[in-house]
């Protein structure tokens, strides 16, 4: 087992070189992050939210390798991210598969115009890959995908939300 204090220094400066011009040492890091795996997650999850858009993105894909569901609140909050990074986000939800849904039906009641497009890329794949999700989740992307989808989407997602919390109980 690591010890995570010993690794901390070298997460560090794994994190800081996320965003290098060097594409080598860029995607070194992300493999010294990814091979270390979750005690890497809470620094990563962190770096989702840098202003660096490289760092961001590299964050995301090693989120998507390492496929720790402790990452989810901060993988899905990146799907508000106005760019690249919002799509390899949601790859790395999609990865954790039904894990995330949960997660993302409660933003989608929270804000629906702001996660719709990312949430709308998850949920699709998830429930086009499981049927039980197919079920459970076709009526919330069928209102995002409506005119009055600020209306329908957190009604379904609370709908969508109960049925998840039928399953666990």
């Amino acid at each position: 087992m690591t010890d995570e204090r010993s690794t901390q220094p070298q997460i560090s400066e794994w994190i800081s070189q996320l965003d290098s011009t060097d594409s080598e040492l860029r995607q070194a890091a992300r493999k010294g992050l990814t091979k270390l795996g979750k005690p890497a997650v809470p620094a990563l999850a962190e770096a989702l939210a840098d202003d660096s858009e490289m760092r961001r993105w590299e964050a995301a894909k090693a989120l998507e390798t390492i496929c720790d569901p402790a990452a989810i609140p901060a993988l899905v909050e990146a799907l508000t991210d106005d760019t690249s990074v919002k799509w390899v986000a949601g790859d790395a939800l999609i990865a954790l598969n039904e894990k995330a849904v949960p997660e993302i039906l409660h933003a989608l009641i929270k804000d629906p115009a702001v996660f719709r497009d990312g949430a709308c890329f998850v949920l699709h794949h998830l429930a086009s890959d499981n049927e039980d999700l197919r079920d459970k989740l076709t009526p919330v992307i069928q209102a995002m995908k409506s005119l009055d989808s600020s209306m329908h989407v957190p009604i379904q997602a609370l709908e969508a939300l109960s049925k998840f919390s039928k399953v666990d109980s």
